[in-house]
């Protein structure tokens, strides 16, 4: 629902109310956008009247320089500085086609703004559209430089080039390639790499290293290495992983870092020591052990802890309270069936739903019939008391 109001009209409608315009009034080629439930008012979110998209994107603008393009290429929908850059307000922007930094001719807000240094603001013109040297013109002119460039970029590199890791400099208005195997990695690139020059290999692995931290405790800095952490979730092409080992170095100390931001904030801030380093990192097809290494540093008061084990224990644990959850349920449902039987379950509901499929049709009969045998006992049980109640009476 929208809530806020303009204190003041667009000037569309401005213009539109001198003319003798209502909101119940108006020419086709605006509407008075607000919900169909709503009375028709002016007072709305949009500040009065707006254009329908179909006509104004048909429309022909101009910019401070002269160029023409058509309402579809503008946007309308910022506000800054005080302003609302709306085609209401005949002060719709433009991406300049020449992607110029600066530039005296737009208004002086949108060259303070670095942001928007790229945005020119257009106005409606009656000129007749004039394709050749238009805005679009221009950016057709532009996108087949930039195809062109990409090409030559190419056959400069002979053909070492990977479309994920290249992109277009708007500021140099020159291609680059920043080749970064971590993306690989993550994407599980295969077959042929044309950064690489040959098929990837099929073996996969990952990138594994330890992770040595140091934290207080009691008075008395304990060591911990955690052995055998990985890179990736899933595996990965060897060629890849061989690459990554080498140069994605900064990557692993990023994911350490973010995975221990909390210690390393009160070490920073509240003086709770903490630190980390990372050691040994490696391309493997398996994670590998050096046991003699392992004894050494728990000699030397360190201790050591296999990630992969790690992972083992906490996939066990998580077993063991879903089956133990599975079953408390599963008695919980027993016992709600032997009270009430099965009937009493709602249709499609979820304890039915489970019923069905946790316990199934001999398990329901089954627990049927002794709910059943338990009701025929208490009514001749109940029998046996009033019979009772008689003799002595």
């Amino acid at each position: 629902m929208r809530e806020k109001e303009h204190n003041e009209y667009n000037a569309l409608t401005k213009r539109l109310l001198e003319e003798g315009y209502s909101a119940e009034d108006h020419p086709d080629y605006v509407r008075v956008d607000v919900p169909m439930w709503q009375k028709k008012t002016l007072d709305n979110y949009d500040g009065g009247f707006t254009y329908e998209r179909r006509w104004i994107f048909e429309q022909t603008f101009k910019t401070p320089c002269g160029l023409q393009c058509r309402g579809l290429q503008c946007h309308s929908n910022m506000s800054y500085m005080g302003i609302e850059w709306t085609f209401e307000n005949d002060m719709a922007t433009i991406r300049c086609p020449y992607e110029k930094k600066e530039c005296k001719l737009k208004h002086e807000y949108l060259q303070e703004n670095t942001v928007l240094r790229y945005e020119c603001e257009v106005h409606m013109t009656d000129e007749e559209y004039c394709y050749e040297g238009s805005v679009e013109h221009i950016l057709k002119l532009h996108d087949d430089e930039i195809r062109r460039q990409k090409i030559s970029f190419g056959l400069q590199r002979n053909g070492r080039v990977c479309q994920e890791h290249m992109r277009f400099n708007r500021d140099t208005l020159e291609w680059e390639m920043n080749y970064d195997p971590y993306h690989c990695g993550l994407s599980r690139c295969t077959g042929m790499c044309p950064v690489l020059g040959h098929e990837l290999d099929k073996k996969r692995g990952n990138v594994f290293y330890d992770v040595k931290i140091s934290y207080l405790i009691k008075g008395k800095v304990d060591t911990q290495i955690i052995k055998g952490k990985k890179l990736f979730d899933h595996p990965v092409s060897m060629d890849i992983c061989k690459i990554c080992a080498r140069l994605c170095q900064d990557r692993i100390k990023d994911k350490v870092h973010t995975h221990y931001f909390t210690q390393l904030f009160f070490s920073e801030y509240h003086g709770r020591y903490f630190s980390f380093e990372i050691q040994n990192v490696r391309a493997e097809q398996r994670e590998s052990r050096d046991l003699m290494q392992d004894l050494e540093d728990i000699r030397n008061g360190i201790q050591i802890i296999h990630s992969s084990d790690a992972e083992k224990r906490e996939a066990e644990n998580k077993r063991e309270r879903r089956k133990r959850s599975r079953e408390s349920a599963v008695r919980r449902l027993e016992k709600r069936l032997m009270e009430n039987g099965y009937d009493s379950l709602e249709k499609f509901s979820a304890d039915r739903r489970h019923a069905d499929r946790w316990l199934g049709p001999e398990r329901i009969e089954e627990l049927e019939k002794l709910r059943q045998l338990k009701e025929k006992e208490k009514k001749e049980q109940l029998v046996q008391l009033s019979l009772f109640d008689l003799e002595v009476s």
